[in-house]
C-alpha cells in the first residue's frame, strides 16, 4: 500500500464497522467505532459540534501526536498545536480552510455535514463543496517508535474529486494564526514577566511561511543561562507552514500563515495537494523536518501498537489497542531531562502547563513495561533524574525543568517509583537499569548514581524520612494521593496533618509494593542487604496494619491524630485495592470485596466510587472528584486485587471501566467515549458521568490497559 492509498484508507468510506451498539437509553449515538484498512481502531464521529451545556465543551476533539508533537484536532476541523519539549505552550490560534469554486467560497472548518473519522495518527474530513465536487482533508502524524525521536509537524493532504461530466477548477486556501502562548503564563504569576513578539517571514521560493517568536524578559536576569533549568523558554520555537506539492504558494498576512493552491480536475478524476504544518526550534531545519513529516510508511503505527490477536472479544481488543495508541500519541520528550514520558494531560499539562506529578508518570508507564519497554525505561530514567540523593522525588516541574520546593509534599512518590521499577524488572528482566549511572536533580550540575542506588534511597526516604505514626502506619504528610484530603479535618490548613496523620492507603501500598520489589531484587548481585531491610520494614508495616485492622472487614482510611480517624464506619476505596494485593490477607479478601460490592458499587456505572458517604466540602460536591467520585487510578488497583482470588469478577470490573460501557450509559456526553478525565462524577450527583476537567487524561487509558495486560498475562 502506498502512502496515498494509506491516507485515503482513513476516509469514511473505507472503514469496516466493529462496534456501533445503540445506547442503553436509546438516545442517538455520537458516533461509532471502526477499523481502518490497516486494522487499527478509529472513531467515526457523527454527533453535533455544539452541546449547549456548561458541563460539556463544544467542538469535541481528538488527540494526535508523537514524542515531539501534541496535536488536538477538533470535530469542526480546526486544530491546536502544543509544544511540550521545553515549556508547555500553545503555538496557534484560529484555523481557516476553504475552497473557492466558480467564485463561491465553501468553508471546511465547521462544516456540519462533513464526515469525520479519527484514528491513531490520522484524522480525515470529507466535504461536499459543490454538487459534483468532493473535498477530503486528511491530517497525518508520523510515528517514530524510539523514545526521544519524533517529528514536530504534521502532513495535511487535500484531495478534490470531480464527480461531474466536465472539468472543474477549484482554489484551496488554508491558514493558521500564529499565537505563541506559554500555558503557565496564561494563569499564574508569570503572566507579563516575559513578552513574546512574533516576526512573520514568507519565503515563497522555498515554500515556507513561518512565525519566529522572540522572548524578552521584563527584568534583569529574567532568563537562566542556556542549558540550566528555567521557568521560561527563552528560545520559543517557530510556527511554520511548508508547501510540499509544487505550485503551492505561501504568504503571511498579519498573524496568519497561509498556503494557497489551484487545481484543475478532469471529470471523474481526483487531484491532491500537500503541505506540512508544525513548529521548529531551528528555522534552518524546517525543510528537512517537513520532508520527514511527508514521508513515512503506512504501517508505522501498526508496527508500534500491539495487536492483542488472542483476545476473542473484538470490542475489548479494539479498545485496548486504542488505549495503547493514545498513550503513544500523548508521550512527550522533555529536553531538560532528555527523556520521554506520558504526561497526565488534562488540567496539569494542557491547562496549567506543568509536568506533574511523578506518581502519575509512574502509573502511566506500568502498561508500557509490556507494550513498549524502551519507553517505560525512559520514564524510569526521567523519575530518577527528578530525584535528589536523599531519595526525595520532585513532584513536578514547569518551564525548562524548573522544579520548585513547593508546599505539596506527598508521602507516596517513592512508592509509585518502586512499583514501576518492580514491574519493569518483573516483565523485562532488564537489570541493566540498576547499574546504569544516571544524574540526580538538577541534571546540569549534579553527581550520578545507579538505579539500585535510587531504589535504596527511595526506600530509606520512605522508611526514615516519611516514617510511621503512633499506630505504626505510614505517615501521610499532606497528601497520600488524595490531594484534597486536607479538606476533611476541621483544621483547614494544608500542612496541618503533616506531623501526625497516618495513611492506610500508603501502608497497604508499601506492604504490597515492597514485597514485589524484594522479589525482583533477590537475584540481583549487591542487593542482599537492601532486600533484608525491605523484608524487615514490610514485616513491621504488615504487623501494624493487621493490628489496626483487627476483626474489621475493611480497613480504615486514615488516622489524623489525637484519636481522630476516618473510615471507621463508612468505607473509603483508597486502601482497598492494595490491601487485596497483600498475600497474607488471602482468607479475608472475599469478605473485603463483599464490602466494596455492598458499599461502593451499587448504582455506579463505571466502577466503585471513592467514598461511601461523602459530605459536601469547599470546592467539591459530595460525589465529585476526591470527594466520592469515580477514579480510574483507584479502580485499577481494585481490579488487580480482585484478580488475585476472583478473575471473573475482575474481568467484569474491567469491562465496567471501558469507554464502550460509558458510551452506552452516557450517550450524550462526548467526554468519555474515546478518552476521559482522571475522575467522573458518581451516582450521588445528577451529573453522574461528567468530568470536572478537560480530557485527555492518561489514567483513563493506562489503567484499563494495564489491568487487561495483567489479567491476560498473569
Amino acid at each position: 500500500m502506498d502512502r496515498r492509498t494509506f491516507l485515503q484508507s482513513a476516509g469514511a468510506g473505507a472503514v469496516a464497522m466493529l462496534a456501533g451498539a445503540p445506547s442503553a437509553s436509546g438516545a442517538p449515538s455520537l458516533g461509532e467505532w471502526a477499523d481502518d484498512e490497516q486494522g487499527m481502531p478509529c472513531y467515526r464521529y457523527t454527533g453535533p459540534l455544539e452541546f449547549h451545556s456548561k458541563d460539556i465543551p463544544d467542538d469535541p476533539y481528538f488527540l494526535l501526536g508523537n514524542y515531539r508533537l501534541t496535536l488536538f484536532v477538533h470535530a469542526s476541523g480546526r486544530y491546536e498545536i502544543l509544544t511540550g519539549e521545553r515549556a508547555w505552550a500553545r503555538m496557534n490560534g484560529l484555523v481557516e480552510a476553504f475552497v473557492e469554486v466558480d467564485g463561491k467560497r465553501f468553508d471546511l472548518i465547521g462544516d456540519a455535514a462533513a464526515k469525520r473519522v479519527f484514528g491513531i495518527g490520522h484524522a480525515r474530513f470529507d466535504h461536499l463543496a459543490a454538487p459534483d465536487l468532493g473535498v477530503s482533508r486528511t491530517i497525518s502524524v508520523r510515528s517514530l517508535a524510539t523514545p526521544g525521536e519524533g517529528i514536530s509537524s504534521f502532513l495535511v493532504t487535500v484531495g478534490v474529486r470531480n464527480r461531474g461530466v466536465s472539468a472543474a477548477k477549484a482554489a484551496y486556501s488554508e491558514r493558521v494564526q500564529a499565537a505563541y502562548s506559554p500555558i503557565l503564563a496564561e494563569w499564574s504569576e508569570l503572566h507579563g514577566m516575559v513578552t513574546y513578539a512574533q516576526e512573520l517571514v514568507a519565503d515563497d521560493a522555498r515554500g515556507i511561511a513561518r512565525a519566529d517568536v522572540h522572548a524578552t524578559p521584563m527584568q534583569t536576569m529574567g532568563f537562566a543561562p542556556a542549558g540550566q533549568m528555567s521557568r521560561f523558554d527563552s528560545a520559543p520555537p517557530s510556527l511554520f507552514v511548508k508547501a510540499v506539492t509544487p505550485g503551492l504558494r505561501v504568504s503571511c498576512d498579519g498573524a496568519w500563515l497561509t498556503v494557497h493552491g489551484e487545481l484543475s480536475v478532469a471529470p471523474g478524476a481526483e487531484s491532491e495537494l500537500k503541505f506540512v504544518v508544525g513548529y521548529a526550534r531551528n528555522p534552518a531545519g524546517i525543510e528537512a523536518l517537513a520532508a520527514r513529516a511527508a514521508a513515512g510508511s503506512a504501517d508505522e503505527w501498526l508496527r508500534l501498537i500491539p495487536k492483542f490477536a488472542n483476545e476473542p472479544d473484538p470490542q475489548l481488543r479494539r479498545e485496548m489497542r486504542w488505549n495503547a495508541g493514545v498513550l503513544e500519541m500523548m508521550a512527550t520528550w522533555r529536553e531538560y531531562y532528555d527523556e520521554t514520558v506520558v504526561p497526565q494531560g488534562t488540567v496539569y499539562d494542557y491547562d496549567w502547563g506543568q509536568m506533574l506529578s511523578s506518581r502519575d508518570l509512574a502509573q502511566h508507564a506500568l502498561p508500557l513495561c509490556h507494550t513498549n519497554p524502551a519507553l517505560a525505561r525512559s520514564v524510569l530514567r526521567f523519575i530518577m533524574k527528578r530525584m535528589v540523593p536523599d531519595g526525595e522525588v520532585k513532584l513536578s516541574d514547569e518551564g525548562f525543568g524548573w522544579a520548585a520546593h513547593g508546599p505539596m509534599l506527598t508521602s507516596d512518590q517513592q512508592l509509585w517509583f518502586l512499583m514501576l521499577m518492580a514491574e519493569y524488572l518483573r516483565v523485562t528482566k532488564d537489570t541493566s537499569i540498576l547499574t546504569e549511572q544516571i544524574p540526580y536533580y538538577p541534571v546540569e550540575r549534579s553527581a550520578t548514581g545507579s538505579g539500585l542506588d535510587r531504589v535504596r534511597e527511595a526506600f530509606l526516604f520512605l522508611r526514615d524520612r516519611i516514617g510511621v505514626g503512633a499506630h505504626g502506619l505510614v505517615h501521610m504528610w499532606n497528601s497520600d494521593w488524595n490531594d484534597m484530603f486536607y479538606f476533611w479535618p476541621n483544621r483547614m490548613a494544608y500542612n496541618a496533618m503533616f506531623a501526625s496523620a497516618e495513611s492506610h492507603m500508603n501502608t497497604t501500598m508499601a506492604i504490597s509494593i515492597l514485597g514485589d520489589v524484594t522479589a525482583v531484587l533477590d537475584p540481583v548481585a549487591g542487593a542482599s542487604e537492601l532486600c533484608a531491610a525491605l523484608r524487615e520494614y514490610r514485616g513491621q508495616l504488615l504487623e501494624a496494619f493487621l493490628r489496626d485492622l483487627g476483626t474489621r472487614t475493611f480497613p480504615r482510611r486514615a488516622w489524623i491524630g489525637d484519636g481522630e480517624v476516618y473510615g471507621e464506619k463508612d468505607m473509603w476505596l483508597e486502601p482497598v485495592g492494595f490491601a487485596l494485593l497483600i498475600p497474607e490477607l488471602r482468607d479475608r479478601k472475599q469478605a473485603l470485596f463483599g464490602e466494596v460490592q455492598k458499599r461502593l458499587l451499587p448504582g455506579e456505572t463505571m466502577g466503585a466510587r471513592q467514598i461511601e458517604k461523602p459530605l459536601d466540602k469547599p470546592g467539591t460536591k459530595a460525589g465529585s472528584r476526591e470527594n466520592g467520585g469515580f477514579w480510574y487510578a483507584l479502580n485499577g488497583p481494585l481490579i488487580l486485587g480482585v484478580a488475585t482470588f476472583d478473575r471473573a469478577a475482575a474481568v467484569d470490573l474491567l469491562k465496567k471501566m471501558t469507554f464502550a460501557n460509558f458510551a452506552q450509559k452516557f450517550p450524550k456526553y462526548w467526554t468519555g467515549h474515546w478518552s476521559a478525565s482522571d475522575s467522573l462524577d458518581s451516582s450521588l450527583l445528577p451529573t453522574a458521568g461528567l468530568s470536572g476537567n478537560v480530557i485527555y487524561c492518561a489514567h483513563a487509558h493506562a489503567w484499563p490497559l494495564y489491568c487487561y495486560l495483567r489479567l491476560t498475562s498473569g
